[in-house]
């Protein structure tokens, strides 16, 4: 979703990096405990395996005769504890559909991005696929007929209901002319998900005097203030992958506004940025001035800044649910949402993993919708959370399915706060879903931003130029 090399997003457009930190965190022993979303390192988790006696229940009608065989087409190559839990959840729905086998084909997230719409305008359709959110992604999809509205199967099965309507339209809703983001038909729903949060080592803040995460955003800036007068790094920061200055832009920035303002830019409501922009940059600068961040930072990416965090080393950092971990010290890391102007507030950068969809051209259309129905359903939700993962489906068991797997520390906030998120809070999209480069336009502008090169208003016109233009495209189209 970007030329640049963050995680398993590697796309130029609508990039949000994935699985950065696996690699380096694996290197140093720990143990990979929940969810990647997606991401092209290797993962493993510390739950226990998934087994068939958390299987959904049997559907009540057999599969049509003529289709024996379910091509399903995964974009997850490479996130091995995520496909564990595909793998249960095929068995379990071959076992209730008998006769069917599921041919389930895994891709990396680039390949299957950069090679769908040609694949679903030929003859090698899947019955089922995984694709891509945003305007130049699904929306493309949808304008182009590749793929079909699921709004059938979704009211039948109270998909809504599941996993809250702001969570459907923001994964899988458009206007069929592909104009709309948000809105519309469904035409794909996520089965796992993923979120942006502040990762907080609770020993190094207990030595600063600090109890308890931060309730908002000054708060928050109180203590990154502490920290650099202990000689702590207070935010754990790498800027060469890009991603983590878009997710600190878009959090300052609904601070600054509300959540549903920054749906509003994400989904394109309004061709002008709201004036709130630039208190978020003028924060950003002034962050990164009065050395707050890692030292070195615009030399590092995620994947070391997370692993120096990983090993104790600073108060804070900004980094995906994907990337989880647990330590020899569990009960010292935690993962909340990322504190807004004040408490009452939550919201937090929150969206399914790659949707599933069912191609124009499926040959087995109704058993895909069966099947997306199927690892969607709240009694998948089980096998999930034994695999360590995120279900984008709330069924309100998580904390007690979190405490009988033994996640503990971040894995389990990972999965408990995203129920916050969802059922207390507002999730909004990856900010670069906007445009189709608006991941480069803000990565590169941010990192000159905070390294003193350009003023918070260049910082700011350099999104509107590419932002408006796309905007008023898009809208007049």
């Amino acid at each position: 979703m970007s030329n640049a090399s963050v995680g398993r997003r590697g796309l130029s457009s609508f990039l949000r990096p994935r699985s950065a930190a696996v690699v380096s965190i694996a290197a140093m022993g720990l143990v990979l405990a929940a969810c990647s979303s997606g991401g092209s390192s290797t993962e493993s988790s510390s739950a226990a395996p998934a087994s068939s006696s958390a299987a959904p229940a049997p559907t009540d009608a057999p599969a049509p005769a003529e289709c024996t065989e379910l091509k399903v087409q995964s974009g997850n190559g490479g996130a091995d504890a995520l496909l564990a839990g595909y793998d249960q959840l095929n068995t379990a729905f071959e076992a209730a559909n008998p006769g069917v086998t599921v041919d389930f084909q895994v891709k990396g997230f680039t390949e299957l991005v950069d090679t769908l719409t040609l694949q679903l305008s030929g003859d090698d359709v899947p019955d089922v696929t995984q694709v891509n959110q945003g305007y130049g992604s699904l929306g493309q999809l949808v304008t182009s007929g590749l793929v079909q509205p699921l709004d059938d199967v979704a009211t039948t099965n109270d998909w809504a209901g599941r996993q809250g309507e702001s969570l459907i339209a923001l994964n899988g809703r458009f206007s069929p002319d592909g104009r709309d983001m948000g809105a519309g038909e469904l035409y794909g729903v996520s089965a796992t998900g993923a979120w942006v949060g502040l990762y907080m080592n609770m020993d190094v803040a207990e030595s600063l005097g600090i109890t308890a995460p931060p309730a908002s955003r000054d708060e928050m800036e109180g203590m990154l203030a502490k920290a650099k007068d202990a000689g702590v790094p207070g935010l754990m920061f790498g800027a060469t992958d890009g991603g983590e200055q878009i997710w600190l832009w878009a959090n300052l920035l609904m601070g600054y506004t509300s959540p549903q303002t920054v749906t509003d830019v994400i989904n394109g409501v309004n061709e002008q940025l709201p004036p709130e922009s630039l208190q978020a940059a003028e924060t950003m600068r002034k962050w990164a001035e009065d050395g707050y961040l890692t030292d070195g930072w615009a030399a590092l990416d995620s994947t070391e800044v997370l692993g120096m965090f990983a090993e104790g080393e600073g108060l804070f950092a900004l980094n995906g649910s994907w990337n989880v971990f647990q330590s020899d010290t569990p009960e010292a890391f935690r993962l909340v949402p990322f504190p807004l102007a004040s408490a009452s507030e939550i919201g937090a950068i929150a969206s399914g993993d790659l949707p599933w969809s069912v191609p124009a051209a499926a040959k087995c259309p109704d058993l895909a919708k069966k099947y997306i129905d199927f690892i969607t359903s709240p009694e998948a939700s089980e096998i999930w959370i034994k695999a360590g993962q995120v279900p984008a489906t709330i069924s309100g068991n998580e904390a007690a399915l979190v405490e009988a797997n033994g996640l503990v520390g971040v894995s389990a906030d990972a999965i408990t706060e995203w129920v916050n998120i969802m059922t207390n809070g507002t999730p909004i999209g990856f900010p670069d879903w906007a445009t189709p480069t608006w991941y480069d336009t803000i990565a590169q502008s941010s990192t000159a931003l905070m390294a003193g090169e350009i003023s918070p208003q260049e910082f700011v016109d350099a999104l509107q130029a590419d932002y408006g233009a796309f905007t008023a495209e898009r809208k007049a189209s």
